[in-house]
């Protein structure tokens, strides 16, 4: 526990640095396993929806204490950032005007975040014409057939989120052109009792957050369901996230639970704060709850950071005991190259839709559509100087990204 508290402390940067944080720490110190084992969790991580650096940790954890100790490596890992950024939004939220003025320059760098991410993504995970066509689809069908193509076409439902993903799935699975391995079936004794949790949690989840008003319940459901269904880890769960909490009322309320600057705001932040990029939700939770109160608000961070966190301890519970028989199925190796190439393509969309507001200039606030720019002064030159400044320095040096968003807080103060 002691190892996993001092990595959670300098866990920045997404997947990548966290895996080379666990390779440092846990295998060439402590030798607790080998970097052979680090690597064949991490390629099993990468197959399940779900954070996958957390749940490299969480399999880790099981290997030497069974499920208790991998539910109290997750315990470690995702406190100190739920910590931070529960209480960062907690003061946002209680002074809100001038907290917001601080974080202007924020959002710009968010969005430059999201972009690098998304080219890089596109670049490490599509390796053929077929895996740039998926990205493609994916990119078009959840930004473009939004705006400002959906005049003809309606897809402003979070839905189309799953629905691409599992169209990548099946195409590649049926017009996989590469080599499989000869898969002996063999007996397996699934630890059905997960699955069945999983599944079970899932269709209450959906239930209650179709017919309840109550904000915790929804908060909940909209992030387990989140966790369910995301591939390729934190930045493909942003474009999720912006849609539903942006552009969504919720059962009972009059408005969305965020506006985009907040939520963008909470993109930069993730940034800043050492953890999973999934601990947005413990932001996003909080800030939704702003209007109920401080206690409201550490209860909607709190219910949302478990339903973001737990279908992906759930599937680590059922799938890790077998993970040795089914590592090299067919349907898993024939599918996932498909899903994963339609996720870059979602982070890609993500940086689109998080450029048009904060990029361009609107004679009505979130209507981007092209007749609604500003004609006068059409583009923000400066928002789109820092997004393209922030955005060079990410692909050509090797700064921290916490030192990205201090500056730009520091240049809010300022200015």
């Amino acid at each position: 526990m002691k190892d996993v508290f001092i990595i959670a402390f300098s866990a920045y940067g997404g997947p990548n640095m966290h895996l080379a944080l666990y390779q440092k720490r846990l295998v060439e110190e402590k030798k607790y396993l080998t970097t052979e084992q680090l690597m064949e969790y991490f390629s099993l991580c990468q197959m399940l929806p779900g954070p996958s650096s957390t749940q490299t940790l969480m399999s880790i954890g099981y290997q030497f204490g069974g499920r208790v100790l991998a539910f109290l490596t997750l315990l470690v890992w995702v406190l100190p950032a739920f910590i931070l950024l529960t209480i960062t939004a907690i003061f946002i939220g209680a002074f809100q005007d001038q907290a917001l003025g601080y974080l202007r320059f924020v959002q710009p760098v968010a969005v430059g975040f999201v972009i690098v991410a998304g080219v890089k993504m596109v670049k490490k995970s599509v390796k053929n014409r077929q895996g740039y066509l998926l990205a493609t689809m994916a990119f078009v069908v959840t930004a473009l057939l939004r705006y400002p193509l959906d005049t003809w076409v309606n897809m402003k439902t979070p839905w189309m989120f799953p629905i691409v993903l599992v169209t990548a799935g099946l195409f590649s699975f049926f017009d996989f052109k590469g080599t499989v391995q000869k898969y002996k079936p063999i007996k397996i004794k699934f630890p059905w009792r997960s699955l069945v949790t999983f599944v079970v949690i899932f269709i209450l989840a959906g239930v209650l957050g179709k017919v309840s008003s109550n904000p915790l319940v929804i908060l909940f459901e909209n992030c387990y369901r989140f966790g369910t269904i995301v591939f390729g880890g934190g930045n493909v769960l942003i474009p999720m996230m912006l849609e539903q909490f942006t552009n969504h009322i919720p059962n009972g309320a009059s408005e969305p639970f965020m506006t985009t600057g907040e939520f963008l705001n909470g993109v930069g932040l993730v940034q800043a704060i050492p953890g999973p990029i999934f601990t947005i939700a413990s932001f996003t939770g909080a800030t939704a709850m702003k209007g109920y109160g401080i206690m409201s608000q550490v209860a909607g961070s709190f219910v949302s950071t478990l339903g973001i966190f737990l279908p992906g301890a759930l599937l680590i519970f059922f799938v890790y005991p077998i993970w040795s028989k089914i590592k090299m199925h067919p349907i898993v190796v024939k599918a996932l190259p498909g899903v994963i190439a339609a996720s870059s393509g979602l982070v890609l969309a993500a940086a689109y839709l998080m450029l048009l507001p904060v990029g361009f200039n609107w004679v009505i606030p979130g209507d981007y559509f092209y007749t609604n720019l500003d004609m006068v002064a059409p583009v923000n030159i400066v928002q789109i100087a820092i997004i393209a400044v922030c955005s060079v320095l990410l692909f050509k040096t090797k700064i921290k990204s916490p030192w990205y968003i201090i500056v730009a807080i520091l240049c809010g103060v300022l200015f």
